[in-house]
């Protein structure tokens, strides 16, 4: 069986939520926009080109803005937000664009149908907890087709996150033990520290971090934002993946002078992987996710080009990074 390659976060019904059109190429994109500086990587076509054919597709309700307790401040409620962007999934999925993957049954059929017909399969991610309204509502998510939840992004009624440092909540325990239950995997990406380590003394054990890097090699003002070594270590330990980002901002302490290569994202993979091992290295690539085209390495122009970075890891780690490490995840966690 052909293996796809599998990205662990990708923004795409925000995109769509935006005005972009994902049925078109990423050039037809480029040309209908004319936005320079927020070149469009990320498009339905792009991934079947490219072999991209499992992708974990957020509902994602990060904010622009935060009160003075680092609280976000919304546009759209949270939970009006994410289900608006639950239709535009669910649309696709009733006009064949996309499959959505809810259990092992129908992640197995989307691995024999798509060598076939390179449609693909979304897994579903809630990013920003604010969206649940309580722990009491997690079920109707669940039933929804949501599989993994980030419960933070900045704060959130249930953890402390990006820029925002902060303990689990008395909510936040209440909704990971319902997520326990239930059997929704974790995605620590944007869990700050001490919200990190709460979930692990809660003896979470279905965990991931779809898109983080390694905090030694990025800049002090956005660290808090990646992984130190203890904690790829207690990932590790888990059996957790962790998805690299091959955003320029998140793979240099210093901003870039001249272009920046895929070496880079190497030096970030290879660390990894000398803590939690070849098998706990995926793709988290979060193309689009307000960076575009001329902020990644210069070897990516499109998420079609995301087979390249399995050029950069030894030849028996290709397969896992690019895509295998991840449905293992799925085959494990999946109902």
């Amino acid at each position: 069986m052909q293996i796809p390659i599998v990205d662990a976060h990708l923004d795409l019904a925000w995109n769509a939520r935006k005005g972009r059109d994902l049925d078109l190429t990423a050039a037809e994109l480029r040309l209908k926009e004319a936005t320079p500086g927020d070149l469009a990587m990320v498009t339905l076509p792009e991934l079947r080109r490219g072999g991209v054919g499992v992708v974990f597709a957020t509902l994602y309700v990060g904010t622009g803005s935060f009160d003075d307790e680092g609280n976000g401040i919304y546009e759209v409620p949270p939970d009006v937000d994410a289900r608006q962007q639950l239709d535009i999934y669910r649309r696709w999925e009733s006009e064949g664009k996309v499959r959505i993957i809810r259990d092992r049954t129908s992640l197995r059929s989307h691995l024999e149908a798509w060598p076939g017909d390179r449609t693909p399969g979304l897994v579903l991610l809630i990013e920003g907890g604010d969206s649940i309204t309580s722990p009491a509502h997690l079920q109707e998510w669940w039933d929804a087709g949501v599989r993994l939840i980030g419960p933070a992004w900045s704060r959130t009624r249930y953890c402390g996150g990006t820029r925002a440092p902060g303990g689990l909540t008395d909510l936040g325990r209440e909704l990971l033990g319902a997520m326990q239950e239930l059997g929704v995997i974790l995605d620590v990406a944007h869990l700050a520290e001490q919200s990190f380590w709460d979930a692990f003394d809660v003896g979470f054990h279905r965990v991931v971090a779809t898109h983080c890097n390694v905090r030694r090699f990025v800049n002090e003002k956005i660290a808090d934002r990646h992984l130190s070594d203890d904690m790829l270590a207690t990932l590790g330990k888990a059996g957790a993946v962790v998805g690299v980002v091959p955003y320029n901002g998140f793979l240099l302490a210093d901003p870039p002078e001249g272009e920046v290569h895929l070496d880079v994202v190497a030096k970030h993979l290879e660390h990894m992987a000398s803590i939690v091992g070849w098998e706990g290295v995926g793709i988290g690539s979060d193309l689009d996710g307000g960076f575009g085209s001329e902020a990644t390495p210069v070897e990516l122009d499109t998420s079609a080009d995301l087979h390249r970075i399995g050029d950069i890891v030894p030849a028996g780690a290709r397969e896992g990074v690019l895509g295998a490490n991840w449905l293992r995840v799925l085959e494990e966690s999946l109902p």
